[in-house]
């Protein structure tokens, strides 16, 4: 399993530090344990720390007034999430829930604000990481507006899809319909008609939850 400081090293907001730099800044952290489903961050709270994931994986959601909820991302090892608000000190701005068992490596608001002020590449690599969180979200603001639905489940698929040992693409992420419809904005019924026919037609299979594309998709449905 890897360690503590090679996550921070292959990590994009802590990959220009050294050995020592590594070493140290590992001493500033803690590790907690979350078991799958638990909430760790939610949306509209206050909080010290930002997290990196060691192990697991963690859905990033929000919610309307109506409770309807919408699926961001799914983070894994080597990410990072929740460190906005230690610079903004504005609430949370989306929940974080463990999609399974989950080892997490915690860094508090005094350790992290330490680091800005004496490293300058630190604070290069979160300008970096802002952009593409602004790059994401504009694709992802695009696609609500732009596309129907069977674009944005594509889109989705596609997003996801990573040559297996086989050479075949395959989301890897186990996702039920209701997880897709959750990250696109529709109805879990939608969906399964719509992946259904896909199906039928040998575009993609669908086994335990993961979806694997056999051929090039149509390009509207």
């Amino acid at each position: 399993m890897a360690t503590d400081i090679d996550i921070l090293r292959n990590n994009g907001l802590f990959s220009e530090l050294n050995d020592e730099e590594l070493t140290a800044l590992a001493k500033l952290t803690q590790t907690r344990t979350f078991l799958k489903n638990s909430l760790i961050l939610c949306e509209g709270d206050t909080s010290n720390a930002m997290y990196i994931i060691q192990k697991g994986k963690v859905n990033i959601t929000v919610t309307n007034e109506d409770g309807k909820e919408m699926i961001l991302s799914t983070l894994q090892a080597g990410d990072n999430f929740g460190e906005l608000s230690l610079l903004d000190e504005a609430p949370r701005s989306a929940n974080a829930v463990a999609l399974e068992k989950c080892e997490l490596i915690v860094l508090h608001k005094a350790e992290f604000v330490q680091l800005l002020t004496q490293n300058s590449a630190i604070a290069l690599a979160i300008i970096r990481y802002l952009c593409e969180r602004v790059r994401f979200l504009t694709s992802l603001a695009h696609g609500l507006a732009l596309l129907d639905v069977y674009g944005r489940l594509v889109k989705l698929i596609q997003s996801l899809a990573e040559p297996n040992q086989e050479g075949q693409l395959v989301v890897a992420i186990p996702l039920t319909h209701k997880d897709i419809a959750m990250r696109v904005g529709s109805s879990r019924e939608m969906i399964s008609r719509i992946l259904s026919e896909l199906e039928k037609g040998g575009y993609v299979s669908c086994e335990n939850k993961h979806i694997k594309i056999n051929k090039k998709l149509p390009s509207a449905w």
